[in-house]
């Protein structure tokens, strides 16, 4: 269903990927307009949303400041409906602690360079047609968060509204790739901690490739290191991920 729901999104908005998550500019903007109403800066999946045909919240906010009918804020929500969250973890529900995160560096990093600048985003819109390789393109994964930092034996549980970066889904929304560049370029917690797939599947993670299909690979397959004690390094290998399959760090002076 997500796969349908980037094709359609991208065909509606002439050739234009999602972002990964509008920008945070204040407490009343951005937001869009999704399924079910008016949302308050929406992440990718509530962004294909009318795509998808089912609305991702029962009482989607406009302002952050806005309280749901379930005593949500309306920046950190709960998804309402189970195609926007994993089967295997039910409770992740959290829009931000995502079961589901996006390859926002390669194909939509919606964040801002200048903050004074609400139309400054770092490495959006981005056009389907950059993508060279939209088959082997990972846009959509299975996330294990900003635990991926972390030894195994220290990673906590998922909590609704976290932000330890020790718990397993904190900041799912964003997923990394295996290369990153905290220096030059960026991680989902920048710059102390890095996203990375969840093999939660028998020791693999399912993931959605651009083209629309899915498949499911081990972390290593997918290109990710680990360091000794289990954690995941930050110099793996990008060519499932760059768009042109070339292993390069997503940075500012990056170029399809």
């Amino acid at each position: 269903m997500l796969g349908q729901g980037i094709a359609i999104y991208t065909n509606e908005f002439r050739d234009t990927l999602p972002p990964g998550r509008l920008p945070k500019i204040d407490s009343r903007n951005a937001y869009a307009t999704i399924n079910g109403g008016r949302k308050y800066r929406p992440m990718f999946v509530a962004m294909m949303s009318t795509a998808v045909g089912m609305p991702p919240f029962t009482d989607p906010k406009a302002y952050a400041t806005d309280t749901d009918m379930f005593g949500e804020a309306g920046d950190t929500q709960n998804y309402s409906s189970s195609l926007y969250y994993c089967p295997s973890t039910p409770e992740w529900t959290d829009e931000r602690n995502g079961s589901y995160g996006y390859n926002y560096q390669f194909l939509g990093n919606s964040r801002l360079v200048n903050s004074s600048d609400p139309a400054s985003y770092k490495h959006w819109p981005v056009p389907a047609s950059w993508i060279r390789h939209p088959g082997r393109t990972i846009a959509v994964g299975d996330c294990l968060g900003t635990a991926a930092s972390f030894a195994p034996s220290a990673r906590q549980p998922y909590l609704n509204n976290g932000k330890d970066a020790q718990r397993v889904g904190c900041e799912g929304f964003n997923l990394d790739p295996p290369r990153v560049d905290p220096t030059n370029g960026e991680m989902a917690d920048a710059p102390e901690h890095r996203t990375a797939i969840d093999a939660r599947h028998r020791g693999r993670g399912n993931v959605l490739r651009v083209d629309g299909h899915a498949d499911t690979q081990t972390l290593v397959q997918f290109g990710y290191k680990l360091n000794p004690d289990g954690s995941i390094a930050l110099d793996g290998n990008n060519a499932q991920w760059s768009g042109n399959g070339l292993d390069v760090p997503w940075t500012l002076a990056f170029t399809p």
